[in-house]
């Protein structure tokens, strides 16, 4: 797990190659620009996997904290699940009670990252609370790139909240995806390229001559 200090450092090291924050008058304006500073900080912390992750107070138009993919230190520690350690750890609960008294009001913040958040991390946002969840390279796109997915999209994570007696859960974040796509995508390809041998060429053949098959019919 990330320390407090490797935390400090890690959000020294981003404010200081990146805006603290973006000040547009539109909400589209503020999530490419948000993005870029994720994409950013991901290029810069682990380039060979660029999930960037922010999670912004969205009422004060503040960056809250930063993360990206720490593989190397932990194969579960994605970008978002890094992103909501941090926070955790930087406002922690005051009173030692993080389910019901937690240091921070979940329900003002956004969480922007590069890459649609898999089942575990969708998971992570709706416990967590997030107002917002923002992405930029779709969960299809990322495995097109070359590397391995859990092809379960976030939006069926979300429809999957129960509360107790399977009622319907509506506490769970609004989506909004494809947000500085392009960037993004260019980034997962040429992070991926390793990972796109003679199998993976192979397997894309087959994929598309089935769906040039199933367009015919």
């Amino acid at each position: 797990m990330l320390s407090i200090l490797r935390v400090a450092i890690l959000t020294i090291l981003a404010v200081g190659s990146s805006e603290s924050s973006c000040k547009f008058a539109n909400q589209q304006e503020n999530d490419e620009c948000y993005m870029r500073i994720a994409l950013d900080f991901a290029k810069v912390h682990n380039p060979g996997f660029p999930f960037g992750a922010l999670i912004v107070d969205h009422l004060k138009n503040e960056i809250s904290c930063y993360g990206a993919n720490s593989n190397k230190q932990n194969k579960l520690m994605h970008g978002e699940t890094a992103a909501f350690w941090n926070c955790t750890q930087m406002y922690p609960s005051p009173t030692n009670d993080d389910m019901n008294n937690p240091g921070l009001d979940w329900s003002h913040q956004t969480l922007y990252t590069t890459g649609e958040p898999c089942p575990m991390c969708a998971s992570q946002s709706i416990y967590r609370g997030v107002a917002r969840v923002v992405w930029g390279t779709s969960i299809p796109d990322i495995n097109k790139s070359g590397r391995q997915q859990l092809m379960l999209r976030m939006e069926e994570v979300v429809k999957s909240a129960r509360l107790g007696g399977n009622r319907l859960d509506t506490r769970v974040p609004e989506i909004i995806g494809g947000v500085l796509k392009k960037e993004c995508d260019l980034a997962f390809w040429e992070a991926f390229s390793v990972f796109r041998d003679e199998e993976y060429e192979l397997a894309m053949k087959s994929f598309a001559q089935f769906e040039h098959n199933h367009d015919e019919l």
